[in-house]
């Protein structure tokens, strides 16, 4: 016994010393009888903490079904082998920190020998890499915003189970956040949180936005970012917040990347560290996005006004028609004109010229409605397409035009006064018209005969003749 009980000791301190997490367990009770020093710095229990090895896996695993699913047919494997094939796992510490390990163990008389590997460092360098591969490939075919954001989100979160991640994005013009991807929230926290205003005092997101800085709150509850947002917090279950701005390559703002615990929580290095990831993504993400929306803009859109191209008019044009056919929906089409521009060019100069084409744009976009589209197809002329428009709504929609366009007026670069009109033509699809250009030379037939007429005025196209209205 004596010899035996060296034996013991002697094993002991071979096993305290080796840097591979070791244990050993009772086959017979199933009872953890030994941890080495390695398996308490890699998981940070004592002896103590642990009693069984099916209590132990049921407290660090992620799901509660993960020992009845995976460990325990792995176990009755190979139990009567000497030894078995590894199995990856991510497992909890007791810090709750994650762990990503390889195990296995083997059997010797009444004894199971575990050995744990930590191959968290190697895993997550292979799942950044994936899901930077990922979300570069989504971003050259072009996929939309959210589900390449989704994406990021999706990987932080696989790294950090306990957490919850959000991306907002910055809408410069309302200097508010806009949802991006919060995939795990609930929907009503995801509406209260769109649009939110930036500023000091507006939780996390809100403030890192408006300070360009990163923002820890580690107890919402009892944090001033988060006075006014304490109910909502509670409703999603959610007591810390560390969000970080996302910034251009250019140091603009682009929006904020959040990490969520459930628990009022400080955050490690490595947290730190996965949030520069995250943020770094992000940033690529939009910055890619948005370069190729504008370089979109640029191929559909009008530089000066900021109207749909001539292409693009006809493009769509072209698939409202052949719809149209198909379901036999009602369409109409305005071509309206500025009258007398090159008055205006000639008496105040190119630069107010420009001026009346902007404000035109801008008087036209208040007045139509969300499926209408407006184009400039040349100088000073512009199309309107109406879909789903009888002939009577289509004349009030072009005299309302007309009449406000009227009304309005720019200040030349000298600060005087200019007022314009415009002549409107307008078309309505019959069921002759086999293609975009002829229902638009009956709206251009018809716009000629409007200035023929004494300009400022609209004129409707008709299958025998041209009625003013």
């Amino acid at each position: 016994m004596k010899d035996s009980q060296n034996n013991d000791v002697r094993l002991e301190d071979i096993l305290n010393t080796t840097p591979i997490a070791v244990s050993w367990s009772s086959l017979s009770s199933g009872r953890i009888e030994y941890i080495n020093k390695a398996f308490s710095e890699l998981f940070g229990f004592v002896l103590g903490d642990i009693l069984d090895t099916e209590s132990w896996f049921l407290r660090v695993s992620p799901q509660p079904e993960y020992y009845q699913n995976v460990i325990a047919p792995w176990i009755h494997e190979y139990r009567d082998n000497a030894s078995a094939h590894d199995l990856s796992a991510t497992l909890f510490c007791k810090d709750n920190s994650v762990r990503h390990i390889s195990m296995c163990f083997s059997t010797i008389g009444d004894k199971q020998l575990w050995y744990f590997n930590d191959i968290t460092d190697h895993w997550v360098a292979e799942e950044r890499l994936r899901a930077r591969s990922d979300m570069l490939e989504m971003v050259a075919k072009s996929s939309a915003l959210k589900d390449i954001l989704n994406v990021i989100v999706k990987q932080i979160q696989q790294e950090s189970p306990l957490s919850l991640c959000s991306v907002l994005l910055f809408d410069k013009d309302e200097q508010c956040l806009r949802l991006g991807a919060a995939p795990s929230f609930p929907d009503f926290y995801n509406q209260a949180i769109d649009g939110v205003k930036i500023g000091l005092n507006v939780g996390s997101c809100g403030t890192a936005a408006y300070l360009g800085q990163r923002v820890i709150v580690e107890d919402i509850y009892d944090h001033p970012y988060w006075a006014d947002y304490v109910q909502l917090a509670r409703q999603a279950e959610v007591a810390a917040c560390w969000s970080d701005p996302i910034m251009s390559s250019k140091g603009e703002l682009l929006g904020t990347f959040a990490i969520y615990k459930r628990f009022p929580s400080t955050p490690s290095e490595k947290d730190f560290e996965l949030i520069n990831f995250a943020s770094n993504l992000a940033s690529i993400a939009i910055e890619s996005f948005r370069a190729q929306e504008a370089l979109q803009k640029r191929a559909y859109f009008d530089h000066l006004t900021e109207l749909a191209n001539r292409g693009y008019f006809f493009q769509q044009c072209e698939t409202l028609l052949n719809l149209s056919r198909e379901k036999n929906f009602p369409l109409a089409i305005l071509m309206m004109d500025v009258d007398h521009f090159k008055k205006v060019n000639d008496e105040f100069g190119h630069k107010t010229g420009d001026l009346v084409l902007q404000m035109l744009a801008q008087m036209s976009l208040s007045i139509l409605r969300r499926d209408d589209l407006i184009a400039r197809i040349g100088g000073e002329e512009f199309a309107i397409l109406l879909p789903f428009t009888e002939k009577d709504e289509a004349l009030r929609i072009a005299e309302q035009l007309r009449e406000s366009i009227e009304s309005s007026m720019v200040l030349s670069l000298d600060h005087q006064e200019v007022v314009f009109t415009v002549s409107l033509g307008v078309a309505c699809r019959q069921d002759g018209d086999c293609t975009v250009d002829d229902i638009l030379n009956k709206a251009d037939k018809a716009l000629y005969q409007a200035k023929a007429a004494g300009r400022n005025c609209v004129f409707l196209a008709v299958p025998q003749s041209n009625t003013l209205f």
